[in-house]
């Protein structure tokens, strides 16, 4: 039988880590808002005309600079000779240069971001539905309420109406959409970086008249974590934040993938079992307390991308 495995490389080029992403509407140049007049602020791309005036030379020098030994991990995962991998590993990377201030895998760049609070509104007379994100800051990858916040974001769920079963779905906050034709869908989310997070919803609504009560019930689940959440909905979010984390580590593929993620994030890697532990060690006391820590009375970004007739 042929041997299955995969062989990775990953590359650190930013100790922040991936741009937050919200896989719908909202776009990359629009969600520059979350982080003001800083670096993780900054937005993926860039103005149009520093694009255009990219030389090669500047390709050279960012290649230069970035693809270097410290800020490389390679992964091995399946039926791979660790030994043959050191040795193919030794022949083609060992002369690849090495930063002049290497920083281990893990770490810090730069000093800490800084959340600021504001609603931002923007029109887009071209779009039907108003899209609407709702955020606090969250926790970096290394922080010791990463699962919690987890927990907390399986407990708000996703939802969207086109679902067969969408009104019978956990999350209570789905049930209040639903029941009152508030939204079309919406996701909640809790994205890390290396020094800290964003945790929160997107919504997509074609009521645009009911926007405010949109909203309300949205952050009047949010304070509910901060005082009266259940067992049951603690449990059943732990069975669904384990089965999405490890039953999508169905091939070496994807293993190889979440090694190299976890060493280049964090400097080690979380076997699957200890993230089975992680997860099921988080109580309801827990979520009580980092919702009072994140949540209760904290400044929040709120964007809105509104239609002609918002």
């Amino acid at each position: 039988m042929k041997r299955s495995y995969s062989i990775i490389f990953m590359l650190l080029l930013s100790n922040v880590g991936l741009w937050f992403f919200i896989p719908l509407y909202l776009r990359t140049r629009d969600l520059h808002i979350l982080f003001t007049d800083q670096p993780l602020g900054r937005t993926i791309l860039g103005p149009k005309a520093n694009i255009l005036s990219i030389k090669r030379d500047d390709l050279d020098s960012y290649i230069k600079t970035n693809y270097t030994a410290d800020r490389m991990v390679l992964v091995g995962a399946g039926g791979v000779d660790h030994q043959e991998l050191v040795k193919l590993a030794e022949k083609h990377f060992s002369s690849l240069p090495v930063s002049k201030n290497p920083i281990p895998l893990g770490r810090l760049a730069h000093s800490g971001s800084s959340f600021v609070g504001s609603d931002v509104r923007v029109r887009d007379d071209a779009i039907p539905c108003a899209h609407v994100a709702i955020a606090v800051e969250g926790v970096g990858w290394s922080s010791p309420d990463y699962f919690p916040m987890q927990v907390m974001q399986s407990i708000m769920g996703n939802w969207d109406r086109s679902l067969g079963a969408s009104p019978l779905l956990s999350s209570r906050l789905s049930h209040v959409i639903s029941s009152n034709n508030l939204a079309n869908s919406f996701m909640s989310f809790s994205t890390s970086y290396s020094d800290t997070g964003l945790w929160g919803i997107y919504l997509v609504s074609e009521n645009l008249m009911n926007l405010d009560d949109m909203t309300h019930f949205t952050l009047k689940e949010w304070c509910r974590m901060s005082m009266a959440p259940t067992d049951v909905e603690v449990e059943r979010a732990k069975s669904q934040l384990k089965a999405g984390l490890l039953l999508s580590l169905d091939g070496t593929t994807a293993i190889a993938e979440d090694i190299g993620r976890q060493l280049v994030t964090t400097g080690r890697r979380l076997t699957p079992q200890q993230i089975e532990f992680a997860v099921d060690a988080v109580t309801t006391d827990e979520i009580k307390r980092v919702a009072q820590k994140y949540l209760w009375d904290k400044d929040v970004r709120v964007f809105f991308q509104l239609g002609a007739l918002a």
